[in-house]
């Protein structure tokens, strides 16, 4: 399918964003100032962590800093960790998906992508028995390779076209709200390729993209939140208009 056209506004660029629904919650506590303040956040973590798995540990820390948690993110990190990952982004998003593990030398290795835009983070977490004694700031490393892209609203929103025009529900569903999902589908289960994106302007925190098609004559106008985008939310397309 053609995407293609004027682009009259850009609107905000989207954050880094994170898929693992297998990620589990963290436990909450303050954020880590400073070295000094180590030992006093560690003693608000909760429950010790020493013998959990560095999988499942590594996937608490990803999730934490993904939605933008400090204090979660601080509690399973070392200041190291958290100052790398904050550097990145703040919150991380919700779109990466974990890939890979790997150990050497008493440390778990484990690789997520990030699914929307492309890039790896690895986190390096300390094993079960090398930990202190209550197992916080275990994950001593992060490193990122392939640096993500940045969708702005405009891109997503030609990637969900795209999407609808091969008729993957799948995809269409990551990028838009299950309203706006059923709604298209409604219109067509396969959206087709003759849709030409001709117009793209933002009003109120919203990038309007209008799309025409050529075989048929309709307009498409898609409504994507550029504050849900730029926190690193998926479903961002949530409004659309056919005529």
């Amino acid at each position: 399918m053609r995407i293609k056209g004027l682009v009259k506004g850009r609107g905000l660029a989207a954050a880094l964003a994170v898929t693992a629904p297998i990620v589990l919650a963290g436990a909450a506590a303050p954020a880590l100032a400073t070295t000094a303040a180590t030992t006093t956040a560690t003693d608000s973590c909760g429950q010790s962590v020493a013998g959990l798995d560095a999988v499942a540990y590594a996937d608490r820390l990803v999730r934490a800093w993904g939605r933008g948690d400090q204090a979660g993110t601080a509690c399973y990190g070392s200041a190291a960790t958290v100052t790398g990952l904050s550097g990145q982004a703040t919150p991380g998003g919700i779109h990466w998906r974990r890939v890979s593990t790997e150990g050497a030398a008493g440390t778990i290795y484990v690789t997520y992508h990030d699914d929307a835009r492309g890039g790896n983070l690895v986190v390096g977490v300390q094993n079960v028995g090398l930990r202190a004694a209550d197992g916080w700031h275990a994950a001593s490393t992060v490193r990122f390779s392939g640096e993500p892209r940045a969708w702005g609203p405009v891109a997503w929103s030609d990637n969900l076209v795209r999407a609808w025009g091969r008729g993957d529900t799948r995809w269409m569903s990551y990028y838009a709200t299950p309203a706006v999902t059923k709604s298209m589908r409604q219109v067509s289960a396969v959206g087709g390729s003759s849709w030409r994106r001709i117009a793209a302007e933002g009003a109120a925190g919203t990038t309007y993209v209008t799309y025409l098609n050529d075989a048929t004559g309709h307009h498409l106008t898609v409504g994507i939140s550029n504050v849900g985008l730029s926190q690193g939310d998926a479903h961002a397309a949530y409004r659309i208009q056919y005529r």
